[in-house]
């Protein structure tokens, strides 16, 4: 039998939340356990990676300011890697400026750029885009996108020997009537610890319910389509809320990465390489109103996968649970985790070195 492990925090899920929430504690001085066996099945590995400051729909208006802020200082020792700055244009109906106009000054009061451009103003400086009169675009100048598996590596490197990480299965969470003490794993070894984070999407659901916890989450289908275009030059990341499109450059020269949501749900929480074509041509329908090169681009592959939302496409949030106590949950982000991780991550480690301190 392999020996017990020691932790003062056992985090469920190496993805961008449960690195990001490490890289805290560890920067406080604790000890923390990731315990994880999905290397090639997680969501983050496959994200967008889009960042800007301005949200006018989440419910945490302030987490994505902060984030993005700690993006482009590139974490806590300037070794994350840099935002590509391409910009980033949101685009909302104008009827909605006056409720959002908040927002946009919260981005403003952190010291980060932003203006609020019409559809004339678009055309003249975005001419690949097409955007109707009754929309404005907030645009970020110094946002953009991350790649997922390099900032996933630099939050590792981050949180330095203060974090191990355990490639094994989470079983179930092990608890006393009224306070959590670990984490049973595949690996043949208990993790004992003083606070447990579960941010492993829709695999937090079972492991929750294991200490009497109802934390109801569900899957949905995304799809991450690449096109070859003619021309990306001055592209920006563009995040369209009124058809849920959101487009951005690849690596590449003349390839462009691009999504709309789903309908579909309860899909296997696994990802795949490629699309199916009636999801691209549903895709490409859709972004092609906004960047008309699309409606005539060559599909170059994408993946399939899949967001972790709560039931009513509500917000996730980040929750302390008082029994047991020292059980922290944080999931169901609905796909917008990425822009909000520095941000969710602090709120985790603060509850978690709360619970560490009763």
């Amino acid at each position: 039998m392999t020996a017990a492990l020691r932790a003062d925090v056992a985090i469920v899920g190496a993805g961008i939340t449960g690195l990001a929430s490490a890289e805290r504690l560890t920067a406080h001085g604790a000890r923390v356990i990731v315990i994880d066996d999905s290397a090639t099945d997680a969501a983050t590995l496959v994200s967008g990676g889009l960042i800007r400051a301005f949200d006018p729909a989440g419910a945490y208006a302030t987490w994505p300011v902060e984030s993005c802020a700690r993006y482009l200082a590139r974490g806590r020792h300037g070794s994350w890697p840099a935002v590509r700055r391409h910009g980033s244009l949101t685009l909302i109906d104008e009827g909605d400026l006056g409720r959002v106009t908040p927002r946009i000054e919260a981005v403003r009061g952190a010291g980060l750029p932003v203006e609020v451009l019409d559809a004339d103003d678009i055309a003249e400086r975005h001419p690949q885009l097409t955007v109707p009169r009754h929309l404005v675009g907030v645009m970020e100048p110094r946002a953009g996108w991350l790649p997922a598996a390099e900032t996933l590596q630099a939050l590792h490197r981050d949180a330095g020997p203060g974090l191990r990480l355990l490639r094994a299965r989470a079983l179930s969470l092990t608890h006393s009537s009224s306070r959590v003490q670990g984490v049973r794993t595949s690996g043949g070894a208990d993790v004992h610890a003083d606070a447990v984070l579960l941010a492993a999407g829709v695999g937090s659901t079972p492991l929750a319910a294991s200490a009497g916890v109802d934390l109801p989450l569900r899957t949905r289908a995304v799809s991450y389509c690449l096109f070859r275009v003619e021309d990306t030059t001055g592209l920006p990341t563009l995040v369209d809320h009124t058809t849920g499109a959101w487009l951005r450059r690849w690596d590449t020269d003349r390839t462009v990465l691009a999504g709309v949501p789903s309908t579909r749900t309860d899909v296997p929480a696994r990802t795949r390489d490629g699309v199916d074509p009636a999801e691209t041509e549903r895709v490409r329908a859709v972004v092609a109103q906004r960047f008309p090169q699309l409606a005539g681009a060559t599909a170059v592959g994408g993946v399939t996968a899949y967001d972790a939302m709560v039931p009513a496409a509500g917000p996730g949030s980040v929750t302390s649970w008082p029994r047991p106590h020292g059980l922290v949950t944080a999931a169901g982000w609905n796909g917008g985790g990425f822009k909000i991780a520095p941000a969710v991550g602090r709120q985790a480690a603060d509850h978690l070195l709360e619970a560490l301190q009763r």
